[in-house]
C-alpha cells in the first residue's frame, strides 16, 4: 500500500496517460518520447525513472518506499525537557494575603494578625518617647533624604521604561527576516548591554542618596530582566515558527519509512515518538494558555505594556486573569503598603542609624549584636511590602491572577530552598533563561548550570550595593557564594532527616546574614564617608 501523505507523482501520471487504439481487439499505452534535436526521437527519462520506480514497489511486495530518507538534523528532546521544568501559570492567591487567610480558614491568621498589632504598638512606643525627648513624634531627617531630587528620579525611572519599549522593534526585524535568526540573539545581547551600561552609568553619575540610587538601579535591573525575557522568548517562538513546517516533514518522512519497511528499528519508532512530541510542544508554546492567542499576532504595543505593568519577570503571551477588579481590596496594599513604609522609615532611623552613627566608639561584634533584631524585622517587612503589598496591588490593577509571587520560604531546610521559594519572579527568570538555556544551548552540566546561576545572582546583588553605597565592596557577592558549600552540607542524610534542626541552620544564618552585610557595608560607610 502507498504511504500516506507521500503519494507517487509518477504512478499518478502513468495511470492517467491516453489509450491509443492499434485495432479493434487490444489497445496500449504508448511510451513517451521528446526530441534529442537531431530529429529522432529517445525514450523519455521520466518515464524511465517511474517505470524503475514501479518494478522496485513490484520487488518490494508491491509497497512503494520513499526515495527520501529522514536524517536527523538536531536533538529533538531539549526543548520537551526544558518546557517540563519551567513554571507554569494559573490563578493562585499569595499565602500570607489576608483575604487568603480568611478564604481558607488557616488557623495561623490570628498571629498574622498579632504580629501587625505588635507593629503598631512598636510605631506607637517610639513616637511617645520620641516627643518626650524631643519634642517631635517621629524623626523625619530620613523622609526627607529619600524626597530629596524626587522629581528628578521620577523622570528618570519614567524615561527607563519607555526606553524598554524598543524591545518591540527589536522583535519585529527578526519576523521580517530583516535581521537573520543567527545573529539575532548578538543583536539583543548587544542591546541590552548598552541599554543597561547607559542606565547604570546615569545613575552613578547623578549621585543620589542611598535610597534613590538602590530603589532606582532594583528597577532597573527588573526590567532588564523583563526585556531579556521578551526578547529570548519572542526570537525563540519565530524559530519554532519557522522550525515547524520542517518539524511536520520530518514527521512525515519517518512514519512513511516505518510503513514501508515492517522489520523498522526500535530507534525510529522512539524517534518518531519524540518528533510528535516536540510537534505538540511547539503548537502549544505559539499559542497563547488563556484564549488561544496566535504567534505572532502577540507581538503588539498593547501587549508589551500589558506585560510591563504585570508583576512577573518572564514573558508569556497571556496569562490567567481575574474575572473583576477589587477596588477595596487595592485600596487594602495601597494602605499597606504606606503604613509598612512608614514602619521601615521608623525603624532605620531609631534603631539602626544611631548604632551605625557610633560605629567608631563600638566594637564590631557588639555592633553586630545591637543590629540583629531591627535588621531581621526590616527584612521581614521589605519582603511583604514588595511580594504582598505592591505585587497584590499591581496584580489586581492587571487583573492578574497568578499571585504565588513566594511559597513558605520560612519552612526552608537549606538555602537553595530558600532562593527558590522567597522570590518566584526572580526564581523563575533564572530557571528560564540562565539555568536551563544554559543545560539546552551551551550543554552545561545541572551542576555546572547550578554555579553559573549563583554567580548572575550574586554579582547583580553586588551591583545593587555598589551603587548603593558607592563603592564596590565583595562582602554581599561572598556570603552569596558561600551558600554553596552550605547547600551541599544540609543534603548529608543526618540534616535533612532533622527538619527541625535543619530549618534552625537556615534561621542562624538569616538572623547572622543581614546585620553582618550592614555592619560591613553602612559601618564603613558612616567611618569614611
Amino acid at each position: 500500500m502507498e504511504p500516506s501523505g507521500l503519494r507517487h507523482r509518477g504512478a499518478g501520471h502513468l495511470a492517467s496517460s491516453p489509450v491509443v487504439e492499434v485495432d479493434d481487439r487490444q489497445t496500449q499505452t504508448p511510451s513517451p518520447t521528446h526530441s534529442n534535436g537531431n530529429g529522432t526521437d529517445e525514450p523519455d527519462s521520466s518515464a524511465e525513472m517511474d517505470d524503475a520506480r514501479n518494478d522496485r514497489s513490484a520487488r518490494n511486495g508491491g509497497t512503494l518506499k520513499p526515495e527520501r530518507k529522514y536524517t536527523a538534523r538536531r536533538s529533538h528532546s531539549r526543548h520537551v525537557k526544558s518546557a517540563a521544568k519551567k513554571g507554569k501559570f494559573t490563578e493562585r492567591s499569595a499565602l500570607l494575603d489576608f483575604e487568603a487567610l480568611e478564604r481558607t480558614d488557616n488557623p495561623m491568621r490570628g498571629f498574622f494578625i498579632l504580629f501587625w498589632i505588635s507593629m503598631a504598638w512598636y510605631a506607637i512606643t517610639t513616637a511617645w518617647e520620641t516627643y518626650i525627648v524631643e519634642g517631635i513624634p517621629f524623626r523625619i531627617d530620613l523622609a526627607f533624604q529619600m524626597s530629596e531630587r524626587g522629581w528628578e528620579l521620577l523622570y528618570s525611572d519614567a524615561l527607563m521604561i519607555l526606553s524598554c519599549f524598543t524591545a518591540i522593534p527589536l522583535v519585529k526585524l527578526v519576523q521580517y527576516r530583516i535581521v537573520p535568526l543567527q545573529v539575532a540573539w548578538i543583536v539583543n545581547a548587544a542591546w541590552l548591554g548598552v541599554w543597561f551600561t547607559t542606565v547604570v552609568s546615569w545613575a552613578i553619575y547623578n549621585n543620589w542618596k542611598w535610597t534613590q540610587s538602590g530603589a532606582f538601579i532594583i528597577h532597573c535591573i527588573a526590567m532588564l530582566m523583563k526585556q531579556a525575557s521578551y526578547l529570548m522568548s519572542n526570537v525563540e517562538n519565530i524559530w519554532k515558527m519557522n522550525e515547524l513546517p520542517q518539524l511536520e516533514n520530518d514527521i512525515a518522512l519517518l512514519s512513511a519509512e516505518i510503513s514501508a519497511s515492517p522489520e523498522a528499528s526500535e530507534a525510529n519508532a522512539k524517534q518518531l515518538e519524540l518528533l510528535l512530541k516536540e510537534q505538540a510542544q511547539f503548537r502549544s508554546d505559539l499559542k497563547g494558555k488563556v484564549t488561544g492567542l496566535d504567534f505572532p499576532k502577540n507581538l503588539t504595543v498593547l501587549n508589551f505594556i500589558d506585560y510591563m505593568a504585570i508583576p512577573t519577570l518572564v514573558y508569556e503571551a497571556e496569562y490567567p486573569r481575574t474575572k473583576a477588579f477589587r477596588p477595596f481590596y487595592f485600596l487594602e496594599k495601597v494602605v499597606g503598603t504606606f503604613g509598612i513604609f512608614f514602619l521601615l522609615v521608623t525603624i532605620v532611623q531609631h534603631n539602626i542609624v544611631p548604632i551605625l552613627e557610633k560605629s567608631a566608639e563600638i566594637d564590631f561584634v557588639t555592633c553586630i549584636m545591637r543590629l540583629i533584631v531591627p535588621f531581621m524585622i526590616c527584612f521581614m517587612l521589605l519582603f511583604y511590602i514588595i511580594f504582598d503589598c505592591i505585587s497584590n496591588a499591581f496584580a489586581e490593577l492587571t487583573y492578574f491572577a497568578d499571585r504565588e509571587f513566594y511559597e513558605d520560604w520560612w519552612n526552608s531546610i537549606s538555602f537553595d530552598e530558600y532562593a527558590r521559594r522567597w522570590n518566584k519572579p526572580v526564581h523563575e527568570f533564572l530557571l528560564r533563561h540562565v539555568y536551563l538555556e544554559t543545560i539546552s544551548t551551551y550543554k552545561l552540566s545541572r551542576q555546572n548550570a547550578t554555579l553559573l546561576t549563583f554567580l548572575v545572582s550574586s554579582v547583580f546583588h553586588e551591583l545593587v550595593m555598589a551603587v548603593t553605597g558607592k563603592r564596590l565592596r565583595p562582602w554581599l557577592f561572598l556570603l552569596q557564594m558561600f551558600q554553596i558549600p552550605l547547600i551541599y552540607a544540609a543534603r548529608f542524610p543526618a540534616v535533612r532527616k532533622r527538619k527541625a534542626f535543619a530549618n534552625s541552620l537556615f534561621w542562624f544564618g538569616m538572623f547572622l546574614g543581614p546585620p553582618l552585610l550592614g555592619a560591613m557595608y553602612a559601618r564603613e560607610q558612616y567611618l569614611y564617608p
